[in-house]
């Protein structure tokens, strides 16, 4: 209960920061060019006591502002009980062209009912192909009632029963911005979801709270997103319980060009951040200045080919920089304690190439460790690219540079995969190995390198251990096979303990 406690006295500094609207109103300006119209839900009859059913009434609210072309919905202070309609499986049905207006997010609540079961959408459009072009939501607070719509069983979400709280599968010009999500047991809170069909969209300024939580672990993301011209940027993440929560799998997961990821606070999910390659293209992924808390891995690249395409990277000019990642090993051991933590890490099943990834100054740190560790702590490193079922395939430009990581359970960088012309340069490591599994020494290296190289420099890394009894057990371990201009050069290594070891080691050429 005390991470809870932190994470809510974190998220109500979080809100009260200046928020600047000048973005929004480019939005709206966007959308029409002739007057808007603005209706207040309770002109429709809703009450907003907390208890009424407002479903009927903020629907025709909706309904009549689309019919009219497009304007403001405008939620004055309540909290607004709604229910799902079983014959569409989703309580609100949004339109194009309409904005949902509240008087801020901790004065105008839409609350689901208790015990509505399972269900596809909260808010959606009419059907899953509805175009949604021009819809924005603003200062509104989303709240799943969680604690009495529990996902019971993993099987309780099918691809019809997501549970999402806003769903958009068709549209441009989106907008949501300075809203609050919280007790949400879904497998996305929002989804923008669709390869061609989805572009332009703004999540800023957000707050994602009580998110899973209960007896049941599933699969969930809390912005899903796939699509073009995607800005998901200064919003607040925390789950219900802080590291180890059930179905908080992942705060951000994003497919597709041009996507910025940016100043987000995500404190207690598995994966804080997916960047992903499953889409027909993914192209110019910006993760930038995030903090990522007490998750179990930080970054996860996933480098995928999607199903038209064959024969292309996956990822292509990925930047991953300035993020803090603070990974907590003892809360999540429970739920994944066989499967190694990581801070950046390439997904091992991988099936595609990388080109022009630039990792690159990032702070990452491991802490609360387990007092057992186990075998799979081998590969527990702050930076991991490897691939364990395609381990040939072919990466190029990758730039691993300035990165500070501090108590890695295993070596701080592991590299495992052919690179093409790229660099580990300029990275401090700072007392790696710290785990007590049964694995070998070599694994408790600084940085571990593998591969078929090909014009890849080693360069002015800054290697030590400042611990009285070193956990540290080598520099740089290569077993790589260099076929053209690989260096080493400016590495050095400090052992406070006075051991020795040299500063590289090779096993191969």
């Amino acid at each position: 209960m005390s991470n809870l406690k932190n994470h809510e006295l974190e998220a109500k500094s979080f809100i009260h920061q200046p928020i600047p609207d000048i973005n929004y109103q480019i939005i709206l300006s966007q959308q029409s060019t002739k007057p808007r119209l603005e209706v207040s839900v309770k002109n429709f009859g809703a009450v907003g006591n907390g208890s009424f059913n407002d479903t009927p009434a903020i629907q025709a609210a909706i309904d009549a502002v689309a019919k009219a072309g497009g304007g403001v919905v405008f939620f004055p202070s309540g909290t607004y009980k709604i229910r799902i309609n079983p014959s569409t499986s989703q309580a609100i049905t949004i339109r194009p062209n309409v904005t949902i207006q509240g008087a801020g997010n901790e004065k105008t609540v839409i609350q689901l009912a208790d015990n509505q079961g399972s269900y596809n959408a909260i808010l959606a459009g009419e059907k899953p192909n509805s175009d949604l072009s021009n819809f924005a939501m603003y200062d509104i607070s989303i709240d799943g009632n969680g604690s009495n719509n529990p996902v019971k069983v993993e099987s309780d979400l099918t691809d019809d029963r997501m549970r999402y709280a806003l769903r958009i599968f068709v549209g441009s010009k989106i907008a949501i911005a300075r809203c609050r999500f919280k007790n949400q047991n879904n497998a996305n809170t929002i989804t923008v979801n669709n390869d061609s069909l989805v572009s332009d969209v703004t999540i800023k300024h957000n707050i994602f709270e009580l998110i899973g939580g209960r007896l049941t672990d599933y699969d969930h993301s809390t912005i899903y997103s796939h699509g073009k011209n995607i800005d998901i940027s200064d919003n607040f993440f925390s789950s219900r319980n802080g590291a180890g929560t059930n179905g908080a799998r992942t705060a951000i997961e994003i497919h597709g060009d041009k996507h910025t990821v940016k100043n987000n606070i995500i404190t207690g999910f598995t994966n804080g951040i997916n960047v992903t390659g499953f889409a027909s293209s993914s192209n110019e992924q910006i993760i930038t200045n995030n903090s990522i808390k007490d998750a179990y891995n930080g970054i996860v690249i996933w480098s995928y080919l999607h199903k038209p395409q064959k024969s292309k990277y996956a990822l292509n000019n990925i930047l991953i920089s300035d993020n803090k990642i603070t990974l907590s090993i003892d809360g999540w051991r429970k739920l994944w304690g066989e499967t190694p933590s990581s801070g950046i890490s390439l997904e091992p099943s991988s099936d595609a190439p990388l080109t022009n990834l630039n990792i690159v100054n990032n702070e990452i740190s491991f802490t609360n460790f387990i007092k057992n560790g186990n075998a799979s702590d081998s590969l527990a490193n702050g930076i991991r690219i490897w691939r364990s079922d395609f381990p040939n395939i072919d990466s190029q430009n990758i730039r691993i540079s300035g990165n500070n990581i501090k108590n890695s359970l295993a070596a701080g960088i592991y590299i495992s995969t052919p690179m093409n012309r790229g660099e580990i340069s300029q990275n401090i490591i700072v007392n790696p190995g710290r785990s007590n599994g049964d694995f070998h020494n070599d694994y408790r290296a600084a940085v571990i390198i593998d591969g078929v190289f090909n014009g890849v420099n080693i360069n002015n890394n800054f290697l030590a251990d400042h611990q009285t009894n070193n956990t540290l057990k080598g520099g740089i371990i290569s077993f790589i096979k260099c076929v053209n201009n690989c260096q080493f050069k400016g590495n050095s290594l400090y052992v406070k303990s006075g051991a020795k070891f040299p500063v590289i080691k090779s096993n191969s050429n």
